[in-house]
C-alpha cells in the first residue's frame, strides 16, 4: 500500500532526503557545466573520452534529479539508487583525502557528511512508514 492510499502526512526526513539528493544533482551538474566550460583544454582524454564523461554528468544530473523528485512523491524504489549513489559517493569523498588542496579536503568532508545524514535519513521510521513499509501507528 503506497503512502497516497494511506494519506500519511510526508514527514521532514523525507523531505531533507529529497532536498539532500536534488543538492548532489545540481552539483554534478555544476560540474558537468565546468566540465563543458573546459572541454577544448588539454588533458590526457581524447575529445571522444571528454565528450563520454559530458554526457555520462549531465545524464547522472538529470536522474539523481529524478530520483529525488519521485522520492519526494513517495516512491519506495527511489530508495536503492539513493544508496548506491551515497555509496559511490563515500568512496570517491575518501579518495580525496589524499589531495594538499585544501577546498577538495573540505569538500570530501562535506560530501561524507551529506552521504551519511542521507543515508540515516533514509531509514529513519517516519520516513519508511511514509514509504509504505511500515504500517500506520
Amino acid at each position: 500500500m503506497s503512502n497516497e492510499e494511506t494519506k500519511i502526512p510526508r514527514p521532514s526526513s523525507v523531505i531533507a532526503v529529497a532536498a539532500l539528493v536534488m543538492f548532489e544533482a545540481l552539483a554534478v551538474l555544476a560540474y558537468a557545466v565546468n566540465y563543458a566550460i573546459h572541454l577544448t583544454s588539454d588533458g590526457a582524454v581524447n575529445i571522444g573520452g571528454r565528450l563520454f564523461m559530458l554526457a555520462l554528468c549531465l545524464f547522472l544530473a538529470i536522474w539523481q534529479g529524478s530520483v529525488a523528485i519521485n522520492f519526494f512523491r513517495g516512491r519506495a524504489y527511489t530508495r536503492a539508487p539513493i544508496i548506491v549513489w551515497q555509496l559511490f559517493q563515500l568512496i570517491l569523498s575518501v579518495s580525496f583525502f589524499q589531495s594538499d588542496m585544501p577546498i577538495v579536503i573540505s569538500a570530501a568532508v562535506l560530501s561524507i557528511i551529506v552521504a551519511g545524514t542521507t543515508v540515516v535519513l533514509l531509514f529513519a521510521p517516519k520516513t519508511t512508514q511514509f514509504l509504505g513499509d511500515r504500517p500506520s501507528q
